[in-house]
């Protein structure tokens, strides 16, 4: 069939014209031209051999390096369906390259509409926004086994952002969605958020985890919103699983954005250089993940980010304990830190992961120091120092920090007014931890504005890097939460004129 040359090109355009006015106002300029020629990635998992540093390794262990590459990254799903990007034994050494989310997109230089663009394609369902390395296999793990985590160093990228969108946040309907940029200074381990304003850098890992159970692959997906937080499904019967966009096989990717007994998006600052996290193993060769790279954060993270940037280097040794071995390991991630053991309790209701992390805490202590249930929670009481780690994530998350000292001292309660380090907002609520929580953090947003001489939309934004909320003691008819702001986040010639 013979086309009029002219014909073509009127119907080109006329192609163009049409296919541009589908695009959603996302940011970007439309039409644009493709990359010509289409880039070639390579399929399957990289050549292990050439991933081995044998000047690092010995006869006992062996240390690789795991780049972040078209193969050994995924865009929002834990893909039980992939190969492993690595396979090592136990004892070896990983040196893990991470990228920011959104495949690597999210980066200064990205607006908040092209986030969401990217964020809410259709064509990728359940799909989270965080871009994950791995899998990594570990010989010999099968299900009931625990895997041990050793952070050994962390080393980050020099810059960061922190996305706050339009329905997502603790206070999204309160403040206006936005993107912002940050220089990492990675000589000093600090980012300057105003002239006269510092946060310190804590750099870990948002996500940390191990494939999922069969059981829980085949759960069905989860619409949260269908639900509010008072009153949201049983963690029993929720699913973050879907069937991968594009397969034949039927191969299931899990949304990366929700922490659960696998780990994930546990959000958890103590995750830092020097712990160790031990999680369950569901899945024969357990596959972890990580990704959702952290510069810093604060105990709630309440304005959807931490600090988010990506990591050059996440330095871990990964060591398999056998079943039974360690018997104070159990169905949820536990986090050792060189002082402290860390336990968690996640759910779609931050009430009832209050009760989660209650009775995990108290099993951990019965298990480990080997005490009957009732001291087990006299020591949890005794000991009690729990913070919010998130409330953002659709599953909420807190956890507890227990010294290893056996005769520590009586932990003090959390305070209610400000002090020489700190900035406090309380307060109490009768039936609810989440109304407790939203009080106590916008009081802290608006502390922040008056003592630092900011915007509240900027304060909410320094929040979600700084801010510390704790859960007071467990008392009936009473849930109670401080959030804490460090003043030395204040350079000291700005205080002076204040």
């Amino acid at each position: 069939m013979k086309f009029h040359k002219n014909a073509i090109v009127v119907f080109t355009l006329f192609s163009i014209h049409s296919f541009a006015q589908t695009f959603p106002n996302d940011g970007y300029s439309r039409p644009y031209t493709p990359i010509t020629p289409a880039p070639i990635f390579i399929q399957g998992p990289p050549n292990q051999a050439n991933m081995l540093i044998r000047q690092l390794s010995n006869s006992k262990n062996n240390t690789y390096i795991l780049p972040a590459t078209p193969s050994t990254t995924n865009w929002g799903y834990f893909d039980a369906g992939v190969p492993p990007a690595l396979t090592i034994k136990s004892g070896d050494t990983v040196i893990i390259e991470t990228l920011p989310a959104g495949g690597g997109q999210v980066a200064p230089g990205i607006t908040e509409a092209q986030i969401d663009s990217i964020n809410e394609d259709p064509m990728f369902p359940g799909r989270g926004p965080h871009t994950l390395t791995g899998p990594i296999a570990v010989e010999g793990a099968q299900k009931g086994d625990i895997v041990a985590v050793r952070i050994n160093k962390i080393r980050m990228r020099s810059y960061a952002t922190n996305n706050s969108a339009a329905k997502a946040g603790l206070f999204y309907d309160k403040f206006l969605p936005r993107v912002d940029s940050y220089y990492l200074d990675n000589d000093k381990m600090e980012m300057q958020f105003e002239s006269n304003i510092v946060v310190p850098l804590a750099p870990f890992p948002g996500i940390l985890a191990v494939a999922r159970s069969k059981e829980e692959q085949l759960l069905p997906y989860t619409n949260v919103h269908s639900f509010n937080e008072k009153n949201p499904p049983s963690p029993q019967n929720s699913g973050w699983c879907v069937k991968m966009p594009g397969s034949l096989a039927g191969t299931i990717g899990c949304d990366s954005k929700q922490p659960g007994a696998y780990g994930g998006n546990l959000d958890l600052r103590e995750m830092t250089v020097g712990s160790t996290t031990y999680l369950p193993v569901f899945i024969d060769g357990a596959y972890i993940w990580t990704g959702d790279s952290h510069a810093a954060q604060g105990n709630g993270e309440v304005d959807l980010d931490a600090l988010e940037t990506a990591f050059s280097e996440l330095n871990v040794t990964i060591t398999l304990i056998k079943k039974n071995e360690r018997k104070e390991f159990g169905f949820w991630p536990v986090i050792e830190t060189p002082k402290s053991w860390v336990t968690v309790g996640y759910d779609l209701n931050l009430n009832q992961a209050l009760e989660n992390l209650k009775t995990e805490t108290t099993r951990f202590i019965e298990s480990s120091r080997k005490v009957s249930k009732i001291e087990a929670e006299k020591i949890m009481i005794q000991n009690w120092n729990c913070p919010i780690s998130e409330v953002v994530n659709e599953v909420l998350g807190t956890y507890c920090i227990l010294p290893k000292k056996l005769n520590a001292k009586k932990a003090l309660d959390i305070p209610k007014e400000d002090n020489k380090k700190f900035w406090v907002s309380y307060a109490s609520d009768p039936k609810d931890l989440m109304a407790a929580m939203k009080e106590a953090s916008m009081k802290s947003i608006g502390k922040m504005s008056k003592n630092l001489s900011i915007t509240e939309d900027r304060a909410y934004r320094l929040a979600t890097f700084v801010m510390d909320c704790r859960i007071g003691r467990p008392k009936e008819g009473a849930y109670d939460v401080s959030c804490m702001v460090p003043k030395s986040i204040l350079r000291q010639e700005a205080k002076k004129r204040i």
